[in-house]
């Protein structure tokens, strides 16, 4: 796919070059001089041959020709003639002899197109106008067949390669690109990303030089060149070309470059606002802060009136020392439940605090600063344009550097004095937030991404040990369950087996009754345990 679409490339170019005049007489039979363009001083030999109408094919044989001579005569089927050219089904041919005795011997397929539907047949399996037969020739074939001529390249192979690929994914010509980027590309043809990748394939001062010198052996018309030399020594025409790409990739990625850096710094904001007015978290600092204190009594650490927020995190070192698997904070966190379960809810009140753990104060910083410096570089290339300080700059026909940077310029000035105003803002809050939560790190001023961390941390496992007694409650809960559940249907069968053991020796006493083994002595035990008092009495 690589080559065909540089293929496609040099062919577009080539033709961009007729078009512009530079090789117009090259395709005609009857023009004797070739004519030169303005990029071309020198007038250069024809590099394709004159492009000939190709001859029509010669007219099929008749019938009566392919049944003559050595070939074995076939009689002709009667097969439909189709409405139009069908797709060719390239199949081995057998003659009626080599059928003899086969499968095929006997077999009558003239039938087969009565029951055919030969229109569906035809719209399915018609041959479509980009079809090629392989008997036609055409005049793409034709010219395909001619020998090329090999391009010239001085590039360094891999970054040849690498330019090519460029090229042929970028899918415009050599004078687009020239078009777009006079134009400031107003019409949006080059994508953000490519100009990035053709920021890589700048020409150096030696490639130009040995592209300059090969165009210059050749006639002077660059139509020698290979699509990626070919790119560089058309752009090599624009003035100040490689700072004219660096301007267009500022002005097309500066507002998205803003946009990525707000919500950054508006988390960190909220969450600076969410975690100084929660009153839950104060009260769970409170009581960790009262269990702290019971446990240092009379110690170094106790009596305290509060605690860096960075202790919040060692709770979990104090093992219990009755179970190995809990600490203090199992312990905090299974208070806060049985006494204070509404505290259990700031978990959700600090949703903020994860994204703003991940902001990272020094790459907003040096991105703010790289927005600036790309202002600055827009500007003073606007004022170089301006100035007399340009003396080798030439007015071309549509360029919109100027009024495109100006625009630029007023727009994004507001956009990145509204950002650095936030950024500074959020600064501003975060160290009273700092301060507040006594957060005093030793390496220096504080940072969002540290605190929040600490932060970030403590929510985590306070939500794993939470989890944790959830699931211990929760199982102790389901054995009670069982348990009760177990002991009801012991005592239930106890009494059904009871009930049905009277009712059995019941039926045998009313049995031996009737038949008189009631007064036999093996029936003893009948007569004294399942005789009652008052039918003893009875009796």
């Amino acid at each position: 796919m690589d080559m065909e679409r540089t293929r496609i490339l040099e062919l577009e170019n080539r033709l961009a070059d007729f078009s512009d005049g530079r090789a117009g007489s090259r395709i005609s039979l009857a023009s004797t001089s070739a004519s030169s363009s303005p990029s071309d001083p020198c007038p250069s030999p024809p590099l394709l041959p004159p492009i000939c109408p190709p001859a029509p094919p010669p007219p099929p044989p008749p019938i009566n020709g392919l049944l003559s001579g050595d070939a074995p005569k076939d009689a002709l089927k009667n097969v439909p003639e189709p409405s139009g050219n069908m797709k060719t089904l390239n199949w081995q041919r057998l003659i009626s002899e080599k059928t003899k005795g086969t499968v095929w011997d006997g077999i009558d397929d003239e039938k087969i197109y009565k029951q055919l539907d030969l229109q569906e047949l035809n719209g399915c399996f018609a041959a479509s106008s980009s079809h090629k037969d392989e008997d036609t020739d055409t005049l793409y074939g034709t010219i395909n067949r001619r020998p090329q001529q090999a391009n010239i390249t001085v590039i360094d192979p891999r970054r040849y390669q690498n330019c090519t690929i460029m090229l042929s994914k970028l899918k415009l010509s050599h004078k687009e690109i020239k078009q777009a980027m006079m134009s400031m590309d107003e019409k949006c043809k080059l994508p953000k990303d490519m100009i990035e990748q053709m920021l890589k394939f700048m020409p150096t001062k030696e490639e130009l030089s040995q592209i300059n010198d090969s165009v210059q052996k050749h006639g002077g018309s660059p139509t020698v060149l290979a699509l990626a030399d070919r790119y560089m020594f058309e752009i090599s025409s624009i003035p100040r070309f490689e700072q004219r790409l660096r301007c267009l990739h500022i002005i097309r990625s500066f507002h998205d470059r803003v946009e990525a850096l707000v919500p950054f710094i508006q988390v960190v904001l909220k969450a600076t606002s969410s975690i100084q007015q929660n009153k839950r978290f104060r009260q769970i600092l409170t009581i960790i802060l009262a269990v702290g204190n019971y446990l240092n009594f009379g110690k170094r650490n106790g009596n305290a009136y509060g605690f860096e927020i960075a202790s919040i995190n060692k709770l979990s070192d104090v093992k219990n020392t009755l179970r190995n698997d809990r600490n203090l904070l199992h312990f905090v966190v299974q208070f806060i439940e049985k006494k204070y379960p509404d505290l259990t809810k700031f978990k959700k009140d600090l949703a903020t605090v994860t994204e703003a753990a991940r902001f990272s104060q020094s790459e907003t910083a040096a991105e703010i600063r790289s927005l600036e410096e790309s202002l600055l570089i827009v500007r003073k290339e606007l004022n170089l344009l301006e100035s007399s300080e340009l003396p080798e700059h030439i007015p071309l026909e549509g360029d919109r550097f100027g009024h495109v940077a100006k625009g630029f310029i007023e727009k994004a000035t507001g956009e990145y004095h509204n950002l650095d105003k936030m950024f500074r803002e959020m600064k501003n809050k975060f160290s009273e937030c700092a301060k507040y939560f006594c957060y005093s790190p030793s390496g220096g001023n504080p940072i969002p991404e540290e605190f929040f961390s600490v932060i970030n941390k403590f929510l985590i496992t306070f939500n794993e040990y939470h989890h944790q007694l959830w699931v211990e409650v929760e199982e102790e809960e389901k054995i009670k369950r069982q348990t009760i559940a177990r002991s009801f249907l012991a005592k239930k069968s106890t009494t059904r087996r009871k009930e049905n053991h009277k009712e059995r020796d019941f039926e045998q006493l009313i049995s031996a009754l009737q038949s008189g083994d009631i007064f036999k002595e093996e029936l003893s035990r009948l007569r004294t345990s399942f005789r009652p008092k008052k039918s003893v009495k009875s009796l």
